[in-house]
């Protein structure tokens, strides 16, 4: 009997302590999810604030695109850019010099002194040709320095040798011989040159007199020239046939026939009291190359003489368009200026 009472009391303790051990593990449980709860809640806010961080760049893509303040340290982030953008430089054209043309020193000062540093498109082709006795050809654009072109090889080969008359330019009107003029005194200023201006609209006396004495450039208009040929007098036109360099310039205009008012038989007239072509050398420029000028470089070549040499920049493009109209109006010289004032209003 006591045997059964020992029995049934170990059986309710053992009851008692699985009881308290399925409360304990209840309690665990729930200590557990609570702790899991919370975690899951710490790990969301986390998750919320790690949204706001801006997300990394990916490693192929290029590291200068990440900031996007601007910033000089980019510029030398250049060489990530495609491959297919292009930069476009401004010329700076460093190896083009009026040195580097053979062009003597005081030369290069003195085009410097005027502003003239670097040369032309047709200054880069000829002078150097001209420089080696070639006879020329040049084909530009109005303004783009072809006085300087054919001045300064005349003026170079001029002090070399200096005598009269070394060279002749020849031009249609009397404002672009007066211009020439004016260049030639500017660029030739360091050295003594004696130049003399031929065009008709004065006396022809004093204009025979500078001849006579022999000038080393004389600049003309055809038509007063072949005066002075046909009446002044062996005295004052025997210095033309040493002329060493011949200039044909605006020869389009000089060398066109059969119209009147063609200028073609006075240049002929001055041509013909010059040395043969042998024995000189002849520059033609002008801005339109027409078929009588080109047709000059299909002649047979002078025997002794190297090839000519033709430059032509700029020539169809900018030309004088054949339908532009040009007239001219007779008006008294003393109103002159009135008349451009209101021509340009």
């Amino acid at each position: 009997m006591a045997a059964a009472k020992v029995h049934a009391r170990a059986q309710e303790q053992d009851e008692l302590d699985l009881s308290d051990a399925s409360a304990q593990s209840e309690r665990e449980s729930e200590s557990a999810d609570q702790s899991d709860s919370d975690s899951d809640s710490l790990d969301s806010q986390a998750s919320r604030k790690r949204r706001k961080i801006s997300p990394l760049p990916d490693d192929d893509e290029p590291r200068v695109a990440v900031s996007s303040v601007p910033s000089r340290i980019k510029l030398k982030a250049s060489s990530v850019i495609s491959k297919g953008t292009s930069t476009v430089l401004a010329p700076t054209d460093p190896v083009f010099t009026f040195t580097s043309l053979d062009v003597t020193p005081w030369l290069v000062t003195s085009l410097s002194n005027m502003a003239i540093k670097r040369p032309t498109g047709i200054q880069k082709g000829c002078i150097p040709e001209i420089l080696n006795g070639r006879d020329c050809i040049g084909g530009s654009r109005t303004g783009s320095g072809k006085t300087v072109a054919f001045a300064v090889p005349i003026l170079q080969k001029w002090a070399e040798d200096p005598f009269g008359i070394f060279g002749l330019v020849l031009t249609p009107t009397r404002e672009l011989a007066l211009q020439i003029y004016e260049q030639f005194k500017a660029i030739s200023a360091p050295q003594s040159l004696k130049a003399v201006l031929i065009t008709g609209g004065t006396d022809m006396r004093p204009q025979a007199t500078a001849l006579a004495q022999r000038p080393h450039i004389v600049i003309a208009t055809p038509g007063r020239l072949a005066d002075h040929i046909r009446t002044s007098g062996e005295d004052t036109i025997c210095a033309l046939r040493r002329v060493r360099m011949v200039v044909l310039d605006e020869a389009d205009r000089l060398l066109a026939g059969g119209s009147v008012g063609s200028m073609l038989p006075d240049v002929e007239e001055c041509l013909s009291i010059l040395p043969p072509p042998a024995k000189r050398q002849t520059l033609l420029f002008t801005a339109t190359i027409t078929p009588e000028v080109r047709a000059l470089k299909e002649l047979p070549r002078t025997p002794g003489k190297l090839p000519v040499f033709v430059c032509e920049v700029d020539t169809q493009a900018l030309a004088i368009p054949a339908s532009l109209k040009q007239m001219h109006l007779q008006i008294p010289v003393t109103h002159r200026e009135h008349y451009l004032h209101m021509f340009l209003l």
